[in-house]
């Protein structure tokens, strides 16, 4: 397991930036649409359209308000106050009419608009929750991959074939404090094959200068497919046992 942490720990830009960060913002994203298209759709199935009567209207602040009376479904009638812009006061006086939404669990709470509007805000919602869904699926396979991708290179290292080489070349990443070293060994077939590390922060990366013996192990079947032991997951045993390439 510790092992298996390490070479997480070389991954921990991607886990951090590609698998976390998404899974965390997706899964408050996905929450906090669901919450609020949960509580739009409750709203929606309770909502009724009428048209309200304009039966003031009075200038306030820049803005106009205007006395909207309305009946709901019952015939009840109901009087409530609506604040809008001043532009729209010439319309107002001259089709005295207003389409007023209004919740049937509590008619007196009402507002201007449609219905129409009202599901397009439910849908907004959903769009919102399944957004979240989607980077929280994102940010799930990355760390997924991540850790497939640690288990089948310790995996490669404990059941490989095992060849000793030395470093050839050790840089850093243009622009980054980190970097890979490469290798080369001889594979089943007599034939030489090239190998790089697995990205290193350069305190790490200097531990492996040019030169310096490293254990490499391969797939027998596809020689390219080659981890080098940086973090001595070959057994002694196992190392004792292989002779220099």
């Amino acid at each position: 397991m510790a092992v298996l942490l390490n070479y997480w720990m070389l991954a921990s830009r991607r886990l951090l930036l590609g698998g976390l960060v998404p899974i965390l913002l997706g899964a408050l994203l996905g929450l906090q649409g669901w919450l609020l298209a949960r509580d739009a759709s409750i709203f929606v199935e309770n909502l009724r359209e009428t048209e309200g009567k304009v039966i003031n209207l009075a200038p306030v602040d820049g803005d106009i308000r205007i006395d909207v009376d309305y009946l709901d479904e019952t015939g009840v009638r109901f009087h409530k106050q609506f604040t809008v812009g001043s532009q729209q006061e010439p319309l107002l006086r001259q089709v005295g009419k207003v389409s007023v939404v209004y919740d049937l669990r509590s008619p007196q709470i009402a507002e201007l608009g449609h219905i129409v509007s009202a599901n397009n805000e439910r849908l907004l919602y959903w769009g919102v929750a399944v957004a979240g869904a989607l980077l929280f699926l994102i940010g799930a396979w990355v760390v997924g991959r991540e850790f497939h991708a640690a288990v089948a290179c310790i995996g490669l290292l404990s059941n490989g074939q095992i060849t000793q080489t030395e470093v050839r070349d050790s840089t850093l990443a243009p622009g980054r404090s980190a970097g890979r070293f490469t290798y080369a060994f001889r594979g089943p077939d007599g034939r030489w094959y090239e190998g790089k590390s697995p990205e290193l922060p350069a305190t790490q990366l200097a531990a492996w200068p040019v030169g310096r013996r490293i254990f490499v192990a391969y797939d027998p079947i596809n020689p390219r497919r080659t981890e080098a032991d940086v973090f001595g997951v070959i057994p002694a045993n196992r190392r004792d046992a292989i002779q220099p390439a």
